[in-house]
Order: C-alpha cells, then sequence, then structure tokens
C-alpha cells in the first residue's frame, strides 16, 4: 500500500494559515463573548456584536420590538438593547436641570465612553481569541502567543475600524420598526424625539407639585360642608397615559387631602405593555388602596404587572367592599385582548347589557359603580348612585335620574399626546362620602384642574343633595 505523502507548508503558508485561523476565531469570539452592559444616567442597555449582512445599527426595546437603520456597509450588526430605565432616579436628575441641551450632551459623552469601553471589549476579546488560535495551531511559546494576540487586536481594530469610517449617522432618519404594529408609531417617535422632551415632565411635575400647595391653601374658601364622623374620601383618577407627573399629583392630593381610596377607570398606558406601566410604578407606594378599572389601551400584560403591587385590586367585573362603600368595577372590552384598541359601538352596547344583567343577578345595593367607557353605562343601570368613567378626556360632574356622574378627565394631562396643549389640564376629582341612616352617601365632589403650563388651576365643589331630592346645589 503506498504511503501518502504528508504535505508541508513554508513559512508564508504557516503565516496565513495561522491568519486564517486566527480570523475565524475572532469572529467566533466577538460574535459569543462581544456583549457588555453598560449604564450611564438613569438608563442601562446592553451593547452586542454580530455578523449580519447587510450592516445595520440596532435599538431593541422589549417587548416592544426594534429600531433598525443601515448604518453601515461591513457585515456587522451593532445592536443596543434597553435593558432598565431607573425612573425615579431620571425624575430627579430632571428635577435637578435647567438646561436640556446640556443634560442631553452629558448623556450623549457617558454613552460615547460606554462605547469606547465596549470596543476595547471587543480588542480583549479579540487579543484572548487570537492566543486560542495561536495555540490551535500548534504555537507554544510564550513570544508566539504575544504576536497572535496582536494579531487578534488588530482584526477587531480593523473590523471596527471599517465600520466606524463608513458609518452614516443619517441612515437614523430612515429607521424600520420590526415589531407589534400598533406600537410602531410610538416606536419610531423614540429616533424622532429621543430625549428632548424629557425635561418637559421635570418641568410639568415641578409645577403641578407648585400649584398643589396652594391648591390646599384655597380649598377651605369653598362652600363648608357639615363635619360628619365617619367621611369616606375617594379620590378618582383616569388616563394617565404614561405619565409619571400624574402619580406625583396624585400623591400630592392623597397626602393633602387625606384621601381614603383611589380609583382609577383606567388607560394607565398608551399601548398596553408591561414596561409602559413601569412608567407609574410608583402607584405601588402611594400608601392607599388602589381599585384599578381597565380601559381600552390597557392589557393583560398591565393587568398581570398591576396585580403584582401589594395595594393595587383590578376590578374585572367584580364587586369588592371597602370602607363602607360597595364598589362595581367593570373593565373596557378592549382590554380582554380584542385586537381592536377601539371596540365598535355594538360591541360597547352588547357589554353594557352584561353589565346590566351582572348587577341584577348579583342582587345587591351598589354604592359606585366604575367604567372607563361611558357607553358601558347607557342606558344607566338602575338603582346606582354614583357613576365613575373616563375615556373622552373631558372633566365633568352631571346628574341624570338621581345617578350622580363623575368624570375625572385626564389625570396624566393626556400623556406625552397632550405635550404642546395648554388647554389639557392634570385632573382628578375627589368624592365625599358621609354615613347617614347606616348606609354612605355621596355629599360633594372636589374637581381639581391644574394646567401646569402656565400656572392655572381650577377648584370647585359640587355640593349634592341628599338622596331624598333631586336637585344638585353648585
Amino acid at each position: 500500500m503506498q504511503k501518502l505523502k504528508q504535505i508541508k507548508f513554508g513559512p508564508e503558508g504557516k503565516k496565513i494559515g495561522l491568519l486564517l485561523l486566527a480570523l475565524v476565531i475572532v469572529g467566533i469570539g466577538l460574535a459569543a463573548f462581544g456583549g457588555m452592559k453598560a449604564e450611564f444616567g438613569p438608563f442601562a442597555i446592553r451593547l452586542a456584536f454580530s455578523w449580519g449582512w447587510p450592516g445595520e445599527s440596532r435599538l431593541v426595546i422589549p417587548p416592544l420590538g426594534e429600531i433598525k437603520a443601515y448604518t453601515h456597509r461591513w457585515p456587522v450588526v451593532l445592536s443596543a438593547t434597553l435593558e432598565r430605565i431607573d425612573l425615579p432616579l431620571l425624575q430627579h436628575e430632571l428635577l435637578g436641570i435647567s438646561d436640556s441641551g446640556a443634560y442631553l450632551d452629558r448623556l450623549l459623552v457617558e454613552l460615547r465612553d460606554s462605547l469606547y469601553l465596549f470596543l476595547v471589549r471587543l480588542c480583549l476579546v479579540g487579543g484572548a481569541a487570537g492566543i486560542f488560535a495561536g495555540v490551535l495551531f500548534g504555537q507554544r511559546r510564550f513570544k508566539a502567543w504575544w504576536r497572535t494576540m496582536g494579531v487578534g487586536v488588530l482584526l477587531v481594530l480593523f473590523i471596527m475600524g471599517g465600520v466606524l469610517v463608513g458609518f452614516n449617522q443619517e441612515a437614523f432618519k430612515n429607521p424600520r420598526y420590526e415589531g407589534a404594529l400598533e406600537v410602531a408609531p410610538w416606536a419610531l417617535g423614540l429616533i424622532e424625539e429621543g430625549l428632548n422632551r424629557l425635561p418637559e415632565f421635570s418641568v410639568k411635575l415641578a409645577e403641578v407639585a407648585g400649584n398643589m400647595d396652594t391648591v390646599f391653601a384655597r380649598v377651605n374658601t369653598l362652600s363648608p360642608l357639615a363635619n360628619v364622623e365617619g367621611e369616606v374620601k375617594v379620590l378618582h383618577v383616569s388616563d394617565i397615559h404614561n405619565n409619571p407627573a400624574a402619580v406625583e399629583f396624585i400623591e400630592k392630593v392623597i397626602t393633602g387631602f387625606g384621601v381614603d381610596l383611589v380609583i382609577d377607570t383606567g388607560d394607565l398606558t398608551d399601548y398596553g405593555t408591561a414596561l409602559e406601566t413601569e412608567l407609574n410604578r410608583k402607584i405601588n407606594n402611594l400608601g392607599v388602596k388602589y381599585l384599578f378599572v381597565p380601559g381600552n389601551h390597557d392589557s393583560a400584560a398591565v393587568v398581570s404587572r398591576l396585580r403584582k403591587y401589594k395595594n393595587v385590586i383590578v376590578m374585572t367585573k367584580r364587586i369588592y367592599e371597602t370602607h363602607g362603600l360597595t364598589i362595581m368595577g367593570w373593565p373596557d372590552p378592549a382590554s380582554s385582548g380584542t385586537e381592536r384598541l377601539l371596540p365598535e359601538d355594538d360591541e360597547l352596547k352588547a357589554e353594557a347589557e352584561n353589565l346590566r344583567a351582572y348587577l341584577e343577578a348579583a342582587d345587591r345595593e351598589i354604592d359606585l359603580l366604575a367604567v372607563h367607557n361611558r357607553k358601558l353605562v347607557t342606558p344607566l343601570p338602575p338603582r346606582v348612585p354614583v357613576v365613575l368613567y373616563g375615556h373622552d378626556h373631558k372633566m365633568a360632574i352631571t346628574e341624570e335620574d338621581g345617578t350622580v356622574l363623575v368624570n375625572a378627565g385626564t389625570t396624566g394631562a393626556a400623556g406625552l399626546r397632550g405635550f404642546g396643549n395648554e388647554k389639557i389640564p392634570y385632573s382628578v376629582a375627589l368624592l365625599r362620602f358621609n354615613l347617614k341612616d347606616g348606609r354612605y352617601h355621596l355629599a360633594a365632589v372636589d374637581s381639581i384642574q391644574v394646567f401646569s403650563l402656565h400656572g392655572k388651576f381650577i377648584l370647585e365643589r359640587t355640593v349634592v343633595s341628599a338622596p331624598d331630592t333631586t336637585g344638585d346645589e353648585r
């Protein structure tokens, strides 16, 4: 049997073979170990390197989706995944700034420093991969390992240099979004607006807090109510729409007026994601019970997150007793997982019939009924003295067939959608219940509206007639 001849490489062949092996191992190493967590200001992101064509940069926001842009020609994918936003820290920082541009510049400097560290990490990975390639190629000398490590570092610098030299920032003006369709406008808005609007949150928050001190001082000028032992104060809020300033507003009212219970008639979020719920996680620290009725913008994910809060009770087709009140909450049909954000009128009509049938079957006296959409109580169910609702962002207190209807308006000033519209105030309604003949009855409603951009506020008391009359006193 003829022996096979052994192929021998010359010096140049060995160098080429080692370079190719180093290139392969460096490529694998960058994909496997090229990730790094970075924190700058209140933000925590994970930077990652991977291979892909065409070359692109990605901003990943779980669970909403990804924003992508073709920023370079090399077959490299650079991604930044948002892992956490420390909202209390963010609000604290924003409250202390006077120049939003300088704040953004500082964040960009910290982000740039994180990118430099990311490049250093990639070089270290490349160097380690180069040493590993040398060992596999049969190099056993320490001096040879230094050379292969240098080859690995140079390969990384060559790859990243090629990416950076041809990096096109203008590509972000034409981003692509991949994720839930209904979230696309919000996600793409992050690219367009960046952090430019976050300082507005701090300005509004500071003005709301300042104006509330004046509100508390002026409340005693309203028509006085008889001091009845056992008075229960219920704060009605609605349509927060992702505005963290709203929770600060609620907290001020709870403290200033001695609120016993909060009822939220929905639309805490805009797109029903758990990430949005985190924007208002301070609800968990308000110190009073918080009854929540899901709106059409809230979803099963929002409800699931809220159920984990120790003080929140989600009212999904149930009757609940607290503070001597019997309260029924009925969620918007869109919150049950339907594809439509706004249910059709026929669907709302059918749900209103289900609500009335449930009340009739329960055969209990209800002190207060809370829904998100007024159409769910059209026509009004019999024998319900008070109905709370929201949805249309218009504060209103009316009486119809012996039922007092209270619309809290929008406690979050319509959220992001309200920016720039000075006619939309932060608004809440404070309901005062007095005990009479062994049962609580609504005695008055204090409506509070704060127009934070120009310092205006309106506080009006509506005194509700005794149960045996039908008139209202303003």
